[in-house]
């Protein structure tokens, strides 16, 4: 069944990639998403986007002169990410692979972000293990995610039989999110956003 929700998956992010950044809650507020990842993300660091769809963060934090790599499930997002960035003169690696599998070796990153992701993942305590896996020993995990509401948001991209496959869908349940953490031996501390009005920044380390 993981086989399949992922491939269902990865066939919606393939189409949606065409009209993605039209929404501007995808690709909007750069200027206030700058400020706060240049806050965050001190100094030159090697990072890890997970899931970066067409390279929104990948794009900034690269801008920001950071080392990065992007990893998404989907060509299509990447084809756009990949576009963009050559749009605008900015190295960065763009590679598909699935988030709960990467393919890189135990701390290769000083930071893992995501934003967004969790909600789309079959596996999401796999995936965060994963992360926390390629992150060095003083590295940290930064998601960037929504808050649990009472309908389920999966089910207005895919149907109810995959929707139900996502433990997140609706939105982080931090009760949730904490075992998962406690297996991973990570401690968290859970930021508001005043960017977009959904979006929590989870910091892990």
């Amino acid at each position: 069944m993981v086989n399949n929700v992922k491939k269902e998956v990865k066939t919606y992010w393939d189409f949606r990639s065409q009209s993605y950044d039209d929404s501007p809650g995808h690709s909007g507020f750069v200027d206030i998403w700058r400020t706060v990842l240049s806050e965050t993300f001190k100094g030159k660091m090697k990072i890890l986007d997970v899931g970066c769809g067409t390279g929104f963060l990948s794009l900034i934090l690269a801008e920001l002169g950071h080392e990065v790599v992007g990893i998404d499930l989907s060509e299509g997002m990447l084809s756009k990410a990949e576009k963009k960035a050559g749009d605008l003169g900015l190295n960065i690696d763009f590679i598909i692979g699935d988030a709960e599998n990467l393919p890189f070796d135990d701390g290769s990153f000083d930071i893992v972000v995501e934003r967004h992701i969790l909600w789309t993942l079959p596996n999401p305590d796999k995936a965060i293990k994963e992360w926390s896996r390629v992150i060095k020993n003083e590295g940290k995990l930064i998601l960037i995610e929504s808050e649990k509401k009472e309908e389920n948001v999966g089910s207005h991209h895919y149907n109810e039989e995959i929707a139900k496959e996502l433990p997140f869908s609706n939105g982080i349940d931090l009760e949730k999110f904490k075992e998962i953490a406690n297996k991973c031996s990570l401690t968290f501390k859970v930021e508001t956003l005043n960017c977009e009005k959904i979006n929590l920044m989870i910091i892990c380390e």
